[in-house]
């Protein structure tokens, strides 16, 4: 596995679970020639990796990323350090990702906290509480869900780390202009001094001219700022209780005044 202007070097799209990430897939997509094989999926904690996963990700091909919703930790970390391995980091407004995800847990039966969604009389604002406060899963599984500060940071510690790409998944879903800026960086974050295949803005069109949320598989609205028309005062109180300080530390917010 090594660089020649035979194509790009593999790398790695890792995000916070519905920040994006199909989304992002489809525009990373629309580079020509590169190759995804939804399989080869990897999730959660390095611990929790069996051989095959990193022998996935240790023999992909040029032109070739994986992807991953994977906590932050040290042992990942070294893991893709050694492989010299890029990563693509997703996140959102961690409102709109609670409020999306107490959508999509009831759709996926092999979720943890399935059978506690859909437990007879819990409500939608009941999920929204327990994703705002963590809890136990009524199932018997050794899962524990943590509050929405620890989740989350639990995944954005990956933004100040070397050979690291963030991006908001508000700058792919806002102006033309946003997007276009945030992928002519990740297209020069990606190629780095080697020549990009074209220009970059062409590169950049061909990628944006892939996107098709029609053809999403878990795609629901999209958009941002869906939290405000689900969150009432109740959980706005309780999210800014557990993680109004991190709305701030993210620039989602300025204050608590919201």
């Amino acid at each position: 596995m090594g660089q020649s202007n035979k194509g790009l070097y593999p790398f790695v799209l890792n995000s916070i679970p519905k920040s994006g990430t199909h989304l992002l897939k489809q525009i990373l997509m629309g580079i020509p020639g590169m190759q995804h094989y939804p399989d080869k999926g990897m999730f959660g904690h390095y611990h929790f990796q069996t051989p095959k996963h990193f022998e996935w990700v240790r023999t992909l091909s040029e032109n070739e990323f994986v992807n991953g919703h994977l906590f932050y930790s040290s042992e990942w970390e070294d893991f893709f350090k050694k492989l010299n391995m890029k990563q693509i980091f997703v996140l959102r407004d961690p409102r709109d990702v609670i409020v999306s995800y107490a959508y999509f847990i009831p759709t996926l039966k092999i979720h943890p906290l399935y059978t506690t969604f859909t437990q007879d009389g819990f409500t939608h604002k009941d999920r929204l509480k327990f994703l705002i406060e963590g809890g136990d899963p009524i199932s018997q599984t050794k899962y524990v869900q943590p509050d929405v500060h620890e989740w989350f940071t639990s995944f954005s510690k990956w933004m100040d780390k070397e050979n690291v790409f963030t991006v908001r998944f508000e700058e792919l879903n806002g102006s033309q202009i946003l997007r276009f800026q945030v992928l002519h960086r990740m297209v020069k974050f990606l190629w780095g001094e080697d020549p990009v295949p074209f220009t970059r803005p062409i590169m950049v069109g061909k990628m944006i001219q892939n996107i098709n949320t029609a053809t999403s598989p878990t795609f629901r609205k999209g958009g941002s700022g869906g939290w405000k028309h689900e969150l009432d005062d109740e959980l706005k109180g309780l999210f800014k209780e557990k993680a109004g300080q991190l709305l701030i530390s993210l620039g989602y917010e300025k204050d608590t005044n919201w």
